[in-house]
Order: structure tokens, then sequence, then C-alpha cells
């Protein structure tokens, strides 16, 4: 399991452009098998993974807040537990969120913290 992954400096080059887009659009992390030749790409398709996992991610959270705000009937303390859990959930979500496009933006071949060693696109 490596920390780092390292691409060429003509793969990363060529494709910096689609890995920042799909960063920033973590929804779109199909888009290399769309674009002729870029599925070829190990800098597309690292990129793609973490997209989707950090989409993944962000929805479980989003999720997550949802249900944990059904509690927000229980007087007092109902308030207080939707109202911590949503801005936990929300900051780790943006954490995900700008660590990914960062990474993206950079060319780097870091993955994302904690949920980036899962590996759904081969």
């Amino acid at each position: 399991m490596k920390s780092e992954e390292v691409f060429s400096s003509s793969d990363k080059s060529e494709n910096l452009g689609l890995g920042a887009l799909i960063a920033a659009f973590p929804f779109l992390f199909f888009l290399p098998y769309l674009i002729k030749d870029k599925k070829y790409s190990p800098y597309c398709m690292f990129r793609a993974n973490q997209s989707l996992v950090t989409f993944i991610v962000i929805v479980i959270m989003g999720i997550a807040m949802k249900i944990i705000g059904l509690l927000g009937f229980i007087p007092l303390v109902g308030g207080i537990i939707t109202g911590l859990a949503n801005v936990v959930f929300g900051l780790a979500s943006l954490f995900y969120y700008v660590e990914n496009l960062i990474l993206a933006i950079l060319g780097s071949g870091k993955k994302v913290f904690i949920f980036g060693m899962i590996d759904i696109l081969k």
C-alpha cells in the first residue's frame, strides 16, 4: 500500500487540467472513461478514483447529517446535537473536498486522508 503514486511528468502535464476539473466537480469522476485515451492515463485514473472516493465520503456525511438532524425534535439537547453534528460533518466534507482539489491542482500523487487508500476504479 503506497501512500503516494508516482506518475510520469508528461502524463501529469498533459492531464493536469482534467484532474483539476474532476477534483473541482467530484461527481464527474467518470470523465476519463468518456474521453478517448484518457482512461489509459494512470494520472487521470488516479484522480478519478480519488474524486469518486471524495464524492462518496461527502454524500455519506450529508446523509449522516440528515439522519442526525432527526434528533432536532428533542428539546434543548436535540438542537445542540444536531448543530454540532452539522458543524463537524460540514467541516469534514469541506476538508476532503479542498484537500482533493489542492492535490489535483498540484499534480500530486498523494491520496486523500484516511479514505484515499480505497481503490474503486481500476
